[in-house]
């Protein structure tokens, strides 16, 4: 029987299949890395936290502004997309992408996983 660390894994695998996927992550929704896949030179840590932040500041301006709870955040750079994507009320997926990706694609398949990781965490 597998591990929770085995499934998380292999959600992430499952997303890096399209290729295009330079780092990736499932964290806690208060920034604590479950499991992620990161280059050598990335901290994995940092990578987790400052995601974290980053969608439940947008979290919370949005819910002020309209009431209404954002699934993702997408902040795009010149060469990159970096997506959060809520996965229930415990975890969240990151993920950092090449920007010519198209953003549709990488969303559908992050649909996909956060309800997988919803349904163990």
């Amino acid at each position: 029987m597998s591990t929770l660390q085995e499934k998380l894994e292999e959600i992430l695998g499952d997303l890096e299949t399209t290729g295009v996927i330079k780092a990736s992550g499932i964290i806690s929704r208060n920034g604590l890395k479950m499991v992620s896949s990161t280059a050598e030179d990335m901290d994995s840590e940092s990578f987790a936290a400052l995601s974290a932040i980053l969608h439940l500041s947008a979290e919370s301006t949005i819910n002020r502004l309209c009431k209404e709870i954002p699934k993702t955040t997408i902040v795009q750079t010149d060469h990159h997309n970096l997506i959060t994507y809520s996965a229930g009320s415990n975890a969240l997926i990151v993920v950092l992408t090449n920007r010519g990706m198209n953003i549709e694609v990488i969303l559908n398949k992050l649909e996909k996983a956060a309800k997988k990781v919803k349904e163990l965490v």
